[in-house]
């Protein structure tokens, strides 16, 4: 019986589900006429372990629309209902190169990918590269406990602008009173590889949470903060601290990297035919991403609201680090919202 379950559950075959779990909850209820405790407690555990494999498999995650001839397959993604191939999904990782081994192994664990029966390729098509930003010179000038110490906090919101800071500071900072604001688990974790240890981490991995929780100075006191950022980030940081009504926050900005677009080559170009997902890490990804599209497709020479139509992004589901890189693919224009997906309320590489 429950073999005969688990294999309709494995091939999605939910009618025939939905008509085992009708039967075995008449069962359940005839147990419970019966005196066994024993009797009634494995009928409820197993009713319980059905509903949830069934509920499971039913939520599926980095599964693609495509438009493609030999679609033969449906999942489902956050309600809707999504076509895959049945034989073969890639994924495209475009974060920059050496920086996609985390999303490699978590999504090649993913339980998920094994139910939907595929072989599935793995590729690294990055986006971004990196370059000094125009500040970068500024911040070598604070490196130093002296200069630092004018700051009551310093901000980090990208392993990058991580990287960059202990670079610029080395072993100068450790013995400095100034403490270190982290957006999250990755931010903090780089900071660690210089031995740089993190005072505040927001509950929740966004610029938006950072400025609304950082620790405020006692007495209205005006609290200095160093944000040494990419020169894309929006000014999310900056609006949060000064909306804040009952705290007294001076920042001082510095750009001190920015993310410049990578140009693919023939053959890189050559796999958005065969790519099914593209994970974005950031806004600057996805414009990349949109970039390189425009040239395999000949229609870089249009206008932007020409080439704003819907499904012009190689044919891909858009699976986001956060919410901030998912309203960059819906403005783009290029993508139906449904087929936009990100983690809301946790986002980061492992969600």
């Amino acid at each position: 019986f429950f073999w005969y379950l688990y294999q309709n559950i494995k091939k999605h075959t939910y009618k025939y589900c939905t008509i085992i779990i009708s039967e075995y909850f008449c069962f359940f209820l005839n147990v419970t006429q019966s005196k066994s405790v024993l009797k009634m407690v494995t009928a409820g555990y197993f009713l319980f372990f059905c509903i949830v494999r069934i509920l499971s498999a039913r939520s599926s995650a980095f599964v693609v629309p495509h438009n493609r001839q030999h679609i033969k397959s449906t999942a489902v993604l956050s309600g809707q209902n999504i076509e895959s191939p049945a034989d073969e999904l890639t994924i495209a990782f475009t974060r920059e190169k050496g920086k996609n081994y985390k999303i490699h192994d978590a999504v090649a664990a993913n339980p998920i990918l094994s139910m939907l029966d595929a072989k599935v390729n793995l590729v690294d098509l990055p986006c971004i590269r990196h370059a000094e930003g125009d500040d970068h010179e500024n911040l070598l000038r604070y490196a130093s406990k002296s200069n630092i110490e004018e700051f009551d906090y310093v901000i980090i919101t990208s392993p990058e602008a991580a990287k960059v800071f202990g670079e610029a500071f080395r072993g100068d900072f450790y013995t400095s009173e100034t403490k270190i604001a982290a957006v999250g688990k990755a931010t903090k974790k780089a900071l660690a590889e210089f031995d740089l240890e993190v005072d505040f981490v927001p509950s929740k991995a966004t610029g938006e949470t950072l400025a609304a929780e950082l620790p405020a100075l006692p007495d209205a006191r005006v609290c200095n903060v160093l944000y040494p950022a990419s020169a894309k980030a929006p000014d999310t940081i900056r609006d949060g601290l000064q909306a804040r009504e009952a705290a007294n926050f001076e920042m001082t900005r510095l750009n001190v990297y920015d993310t410049v677009p990578a140009t693919f080559t023939d053959e890189q170009m050559n796999l958005f035919d065969d790519i099914d997902v593209a994970c974005f890490g950031s806004p600057s990804a996805v414009k990349a991403w949109l970039q390189n599209v425009d040239v395999f497709l000949g229609t870089e020479g249009l206008s932007e609201e020409e080439r704003r139509v819907v499904g012009n992004n190689g044919g891909v589901m858009a699976a986001c680090i956060g919410t901030t890189t998912a309203r960059e693919c819906l403005e783009s224009g290029r993508w139906e919202p449904n087929h936009i997906y990100y983690t809301k309320n946790k986002p980061g590489v492992d969600s």
